[in-house]
């Protein structure tokens, strides 16, 4: 008897045959994760390219980083800039939102 320890039947002819009646699915697995990645990556960038469509430049193309941006928008009254306004994730109430638009003003 040559099956796998994990075989519950154990009446295989060899090792191989016992393999391809276990009928794995590793590579299934595998590729589900990719395909999520792959989808959430999609899906970020689609929320990426839609933020800079409305004048929005985040600090990145993650979600998080989007979100950020978008709610330091709202709060500004203005397209959030990364390359010359602070971090989004520090501009999150109107007061902190008022100063970096005098400063802004005075620059």
């Amino acid at each position: 008897m040559a099956c796998r320890t994990g075989c519950k039947t154990k009446d295989h002819a060899s090792w191989a045959e016992c393999a391809r009646a276990a009928n794995p699915t590793i590579a299934a697995t595998a590729n589900s994760a990719k395909r999520d990645n792959y989808d959430l990556t999609r899906k970020e960038l689609k929320s990426y390219k839609d933020a800079r469509s409305a004048g929005i430049q985040p600090e990145g193309t993650t979600m998080d980083k989007i979100n950020e941006a978008k709610a330091a928008t709202k709060a500004l009254g203005r397209p959030y800039n990364a390359d010359s306004d602070p971090p989004a994730r520090f501009i999150a109430t109107k007061k902190a939102a008022q100063y970096v638009n005098r400063i802004g003003d005075s620059a």
